[in-house]
């Protein structure tokens, strides 16, 4: 018999070998271990599929281990049953960009947009600080400085005021540079640590949902985990398990493909070839949600630099727009 469980649009079946139906068709793939790979899909990877006369199933092997997403996936025997591949929806890559649209795809359309806007506010602070300059400037008595003396405090407050508009213009400079955020840098993501992290322990016991002093793609990870449902496709509930499951579909596809070799007769041919469809269409739907953590990913790492221009660059500005007034100011002997 065999037990299906429902996981949103895609089914995942848990077949049972008593009565089973005659194998039509074997196939089965090997990947070695290579460091090329991630460190978590990096170990040897083994998929042997069957197909049948009304389904297809797969079992995979990772370092020689029965692998599933879900680590809790076993039955209590221990014995780890073939995952049904085929048949399942969406079946081809068409009906997966169909029916792809979620809740979020309007906002997430948009953070592009909004990463625009947040290096466009970077943009008019640099402007309003030039302006602030340019309007000073021309002000100060500049002429015969060559015939008197400037004093050591308005030296000082003159270099600190440069230092401290140098700093505001960095600030700006990070949030208008374009930044590389990988889907590593969201899946490795830490908490801070050492006095950093002993700081945000002690907010955190103040504050239990504070995220301050953490990183901005640990943030992003902390959402994903805490909201897999929104985040990942169906039956994902890891970034790891997503980064292993496209290695997965890869090779499952191999798989598929040498199955068809000793495929018996036409039934056969025309499961393999749905079911490499299907795969097909799975593996689209894993690397659209992995393109869309490290889209997120680069606006949550553009925010947290625009909030640190937006107050550290407006404090550092004025500070150093006074002291550079104060400078001007300053009696010449």
């Amino acid at each position: 018999m065999t037990t299906i469980r429902e996981e949103g649009q895609h089914d995942v079946a848990v077949f049972d070998h008593d009565g089973e139906q005659p194998v039509l068709a074997k196939g089965e793939y090997s990947l070695p271990a290579s460091d090329d790979r991630p460190s978590c899909a990096n170990g040897p990877w083994h998929v042997v599929v069957e197909v049948r006369e009304h389904l297809i199933t797969r079992l995979v092997t990772y370092n020689g281990q029965p692998w599933s997403p879900v680590k809790d996936d076993l039955p209590p025997g221990g014995q780890h049953p073939g995952e049904v591949i085929w048949p399942t929806w969406p079946a081809t890559v068409a009906e997966e960009i169909a029916t792809s649209a979620s809740p979020l795809a309007d906002l997430q359309q948009r953070w592009d947009a909004t990463i625009s806007r947040l290096r466009d506010s970077a943009k008019w602070m640099a402007a309003v600080i030039g302006a602030a300059l340019a309007s000073v400037i021309p002000t100060a008595p500049l002429s015969g400085l060559s015939q008197h003396h400037i004093s050591a405090a308005s030296a000082i407050l003159g270099v600190t005021g440069l230092l401290f508009v140098s700093v505001t213009l960095l600030l700006i400079l990070r949030v208008m540079r374009p930044q590389s955020v990988s889907y590593a840098d969201v899946q490795e993501a830490k908490t801070p640590i050492g006095i950093q992290g002993k700081l945000r322990d002690r907010i955190r016991k103040r504050r239990p949902h504070s995220h301050a002093l953490e990183s901005p793609s640990y943030r992003w990870q902390h959402t994903i985990q805490a909201h897999p449902d929104l985040y990942l496709p169906c039956g994902v509930y890891s970034l790891i398990a997503l980064r292993q499951l496209m290695t997965v579909e890869e090779i499952t596809l191999i798989a598929l493909s040498r199955a068809g070799v000793d495929a018996r007769n036409d039934v056969a041919r025309k499961n393999l070839s749905d079911a490499q469809a299907a795969r097909a269409a799975r593996l689209y739907e894993l690397r659209t949600a992995a393109a869309n953590v490290v889209t997120v990913g680069t606006y949550y790492d553009t925010r947290a630099r625009s909030t640190l221009a937006t107050y550290g660059g407006v404090t550092f500005g004025l500070l150093g727009i006074l002291a550079i007034v104060a400078s001007i100011a300053w009696p010449i002997s």
